[in-house]
């Protein structure tokens, strides 16, 4: 009777391992294969009585067969499992996720454990890979990490015209004359951007229209400016250019190619095409101004002159 009931367990037990949730391969220290449970067939294609006695990197070709050798080996040697971890490497047997129509992912991600199997005199020559299907968690994970970048991202964005906003500048701003100030970088100049007689496009062709323009005199600006110059939205009708690495007299060819541009430019919204004009008024950071407000100040003084002298111009700050 304790016979027939050790056998039925073992019956139960070798059952189990074949329909459970996770992997297991038992290999020698040859790396051959002894056992491959059904979750290992039914991801991997391949039947057990057909990865018995076989090499595991000769089932699995793309496996990299002298790093997972290097782990293997660690265990035979030390008696100690391993832990590998989807976000050191997301897989290591290359399964397809039976979640793709679902899932974000085409590949399952994969924790495995390398664990020794000692035997009766306490030798140790198998290793069992236990493979848990974690894509799930990977997923949500990269879900959630997306989720707070965009999040992260919009805080620093201005909503309408998808430029940096009032507060990014600030900081680029301070970082620049930090850095100035200390004699790390320069020159660099600070450009303000104001559209002429906006409030009338407003007043005649309504908000919509307004939006649109300024859409546009975004595309513009960025457009015309170099990857590492910093745009922003700075308020209103106002645009804020930091040209790095930039002298007065690169910013003035800047200024006036942007210029030129707008007053150029059909805008179309819609109420109607418009056409606009833009002034400029720019200041280059030097030792006279001893905080950011007053490089900035200098910045709307020159942009102050622009529109005093008949807008459509771009005034330098001296």
């Amino acid at each position: 009777m304790s016979q027939q009931t050790d056998m039925t367990e073992l019956h139960w037990l070798f059952d189990m391992l074949q329909h459970i949730d996770v992997g297991l391969v038992v290999i020698n220290k040859n790396y051959e294969v002894e056992l491959w449970n059904g979750f290992m067939e039914n991801h991997s294609g391949v039947s057990s009585t057909n990865a018995r006695n076989r090499s595991l990197f000769d089932i699995f070709p793309s496996i990299n067969a002298s790093w997972l050798q290097q782990k293997l080996d660690t265990v035979l040697a030390l008696r100690t499992p391993i832990y590998i971890s989807w976000e050191q490497r997301p897989y290591l047997f290359p399964f397809k996720s039976y979640r793709s129509v679902t899932s974000i992912s085409e590949s399952m991600f994969q924790n495995v454990v390398i664990r020794p199997i000692n035997n009766a005199n306490g030798t140790v020559d198998h290793l069992c890979l236990v493979v848990y299907d974690v894509t799930d968690v990977a997923v949500n994970k990269a879900a959630l990490s997306a989720a707070n970048r965009k999040l992260d991202q919009m805080s620093k964005t201005d909503g309408l015209t998808e430029l940096n906003n009032r507060s990014s500048l600030d900081k680029a701003i301070k970082l620049t004359f930090d850095a100035y100030a200390v004699g790390n970088s320069g020159p660099h100049t600070l450009v303000i951007a104001d559209i002429d007689h906006f409030k009338s496009v407003n007043d005649n062709y309504g908000h919509p229209a307004g939006d649109a323009v300024l859409q546009d005199m975004a595309k513009i600006l960025s457009g015309g400016s170099r990857r590492g110059d910093f745009v922003g939205r700075y308020g209103g009708e106002e645009f804020c250019v930091l040209l790095l690495n930039t002298n007065k007299e690169g910013a003035f060819t800047y200024c006036e190619k942007i210029r030129k541009q707008v007053e150029e430019s059909t805008f179309k919204t819609n109420k109607g095409d418009l056409n606009i004009t833009v002034s400029l008024g720019c200041c280059e950071l030097g030792k006279q101004h001893s905080s950011t407000g007053e490089w900035i100040e200098s910045a709307d003084k020159a942009l102050y002159q622009a529109k005093e002298g008949g807008r459509n111009r771009t005034v330098i700050a001296e």
